[in-house]
């Protein structure tokens, strides 16, 4: 009697389930009955069912035992086929101690399943807490479901906008075949439970009224529980657990879901409800978020989220490219000050304080970027509510091409007035130097005395040179052309050179001048082509100032279909860091008053507009050497009108 007693003892220890220790204990108490026929028929709290062993062919007695126990547990043992000699009490002994040990078995399992249960739950909500996202929160959940309750399959519907369906959003197992199918609210089992709001326990799902069987082609589903989700705007869908016909497995079918796995199932439809309001709270504030974020970084406003102390915490776009940055990343953490900000006549330090008292700030501000380029801005600081109390939004107003414009427009004014002033007085200085040469010629005449005579020619010839003066900046202060004409490179260049060699001449600079005479003209307007030879003059007339040898070269070369002009200086030449955006607008080394950044970007334009190139070598004098190369202009295009 030991023997098979210590048998159901090991039994009992390995059994997870009760039902594999009932179907162990009537294989034990087989044997014991000398391999008569055992039938185990046991009914608990929670677990029900039969389980069989040995011969039900064998011949002999049979035998009945009926076992009752305080806690519910009622089991009927039958013995069929029993050997001559076999006595019955024993085994009915051993009927009362299998009971015994199955109810240990249940409580056991029942305590396994309820720690399971609870270490999915704390697992679930640190899932929540730490990834909230739908489809990843209904997969790990189902799949976990699954296991807990020993099913094949689970599914969630959700309901969809229109109200009268609704959709598989997620399934693992056997109930994938359900994956993307919409269910009637009014017309399936699921739609009931949702509508209800209550849950649902079934033995067998396809029996169910409303059941769509449509949805299980082999019809093999069988038990099923089905629980309400519900948030806090209502009942949103529902979640469910399918046991399927399994006809291949080696194991034997559990018995039918119970109260208890329907209780685990409502706990765990709690939590999945729960997660999905909070991952529709997530997806919602990150989509408002991604909203905001892509409304201030398209903004062409330069903007910045910084903290009290004045350390970046968020720039956009424009503001990186504002800053003279590639990425936001290589501003956050870092204080303005270190990016090159600094307000004008006041502490960055007090402009941070004046958002604190509720009282935006606003004034200029200078940005200096990586490469030396210098940004004037209009900048308004203000604090946000909502964001933190230690948040504070700069917003950047990038004035500096305007105000370059501005000083280039007064410019322009200012040189219109000059050459219009010129232009007047060129006319009224023409009158006397007319008389003047004529009383020259007629003082050569008439005298005889050789020193008179060569006075008289010296006369002559300077009043020749004031007059050639004077027609250069005659056609310099002229309105611009309007209509493409032929032009002449070489009166051009002649024309500012007669205008600055004399004033050069007195600064000690060398004005050398080397002209093609078969260079043909070029087609354009000729203001404009006047206006480039003076920006790469005056360009080099900066750089060489102060410096020996002082040398300014121009020179003009006929090539096949084009002219070439160059225009070489003897300074320091231009840095290779800053070669690239020579030509860029508004871009210059020289100071805030000292230039504007147009000269070498007009010339560009100027020079591309009628079809040709400029560019940049290294001189043989040290400095700059500026080529551009001009396109011949066609025979039948009419001169333009020089002198």
């Amino acid at each position: 009697m030991i023997g098979p007693i210590r048998r159901l003892l090991i039994e009992a220890g390995r059994a997870k389930q009760a039902r594999a220790f009932w179907q162990a204990s009537a294989e034990v108490l087989s044997d014991w009955a000398g391999g008569a026929h055992v039938r185990l028929v046991y009914k608990g709290l929670s677990e029900s069912g039969t389980a069989e062993a040995g011969s039900a062919a064998q011949a002999g007695e049979s035998c009945i035992a009926d076992y009752h126990d305080a806690e519910g547990q009622h089991v009927q043992a039958t013995f069929r086929g029993l050997p001559e000699g076999v006595p019955t009490e024993p085994l009915r002994s051993g009927v009362e101690i299998a009971t015994h040990l199955a109810v240990m078995v249940a409580r056991r399992a029942t305590l396994e399943r309820e720690r399971r249960l609870g270490t999915f739950l704390v697992e679930l909500s640190r899932w929540l807490l730490a990834a909230p996202e739908r489809d990843l929160l209904l997969r790990y959940t189902l799949q976990s479901v699954v296991s807990l309750v020993e099913a094949q399959g689970a599914f969630v519907a959700l309901r969809q906008p229109d109200g009268d369906t609704l959709r598989i959003a997620a399934t693992v197992g056997q109930c994938v075949e359900l994956d993307g199918a919409d269910i009637g609210l009014t017309t399936s089992t699921t739609g009931r439970v949702v509508r209800s709001g209550e849950p649902l326990l079934t033995d067998n799902l396809l029996a169910e009224p409303d059941a769509q069987v449509a949805l299980n082609p082999a019809r093999s589903a069988r038990g099923a529980m089905i629980a309400p989700l519900k948030t806090s705007s209502g009942v949103v869908g529902a979640v469910g657990v399918v046991r399927y016909d399994q006809p291949d497995a080696v194991e034997p079918a559990p018995p039918a879901f119970g109260l208890v796995d329907l209780q685990y199932l409502a706990a765990v439809a709690a939590y999945i409800a729960g997660g999905l309001e909070l991952s529709e709270a997530v997806t919602g504030a990150r989509a408002a978020a991604e909203r905001a974020h892509a409304m201030v970084d398209s903004s062409p406003l330069p903007l910045a989220l910084v903290d009290r102390q004045g350390r970046v915490l968020q720039v956009n776009q424009a503001g990186c490219r504002l800053f003279g940055i590639a990425t936001e990343s290589q501003a956050l953490g870092l204080h303005l000050e270190a990016l090159g900000l600094s307000p004008s006549e006041i502490s960055l330090h007090l402009v941070l304080a004046r958002p604190r008292i509720g009282e935006p700030w606003r004034g200029r501000v200078l940005v200096t970027q990586p490469g030396g380029d210098r940004r004037i801005c209009d900048c308004t600081i203000t604090g946000l509510s909502g964001v933190g109390r230690d948040s504070l939004l700069l917003a950047l107003y990038d004035r500096t091409d305007e105000l370059r414009a501005q000083r280039e427009l007064i410019a322009r004014e200012k040189l219109a007035t000059v050459g219009e002033i010129a232009s007047g007085v060129a006319h009224e200085v023409n009158n006397p130097l007319a008389a003047i040469r004529m009383e020259a010629e007629l003082l050569g005449r008439a005298s005889k005395d050789p020193e008179t005579n060569t006075t008289a020619m010296t006369i002559a010839r300077e009043v020749d040179r004031a007059a050639r003066i004077v027609r250069s900046l005659l056609r310099l202060a002229r309105r611009a052309d309007t209509t493409p004409t032929r032009v002449q490179i070489n009166d051009l260049v002649r024309d500012v050179a007669e205008i600055r060699q004399r004033v050069l001449r007195v600064e000690n600079v060398e004005f050398r001048t080397g002209l093609d005479q078969s260079a043909p003209p070029v087609l354009g307007l000729g203001q404009e082509l006047q206006q480039v030879v003076i920006n790469l003059v005056t360009n080099a007339e900066y750089v060489i100032k102060g410096r020996q040898p002082s040398i300014i070269q121009l020179t003009t070369q006929a090539r096949e279909g084009w002219v070439r002009l160059t225009v070489e200086d003897s300074g320091p030449g231009i840095p290779p860091e800053i070669r690239g955006r020579i030509f860029d607008p508004f871009f210059t080394t020289k100071g805030p008053d000292e230039g504007t950044g147009l000269g070498l970007a007009i010339c560009q334009r100027v020079v591309t507009e009628v079809g040709g190139k400029i560019w940049l070598e290294d001189s043989e004098l040290g400095g700059a050497k500026f080529v551009v190369e001009l396109p011949a202009a066609p025979e039948n295009v009419e001169a333009t009108a020089i002198g």
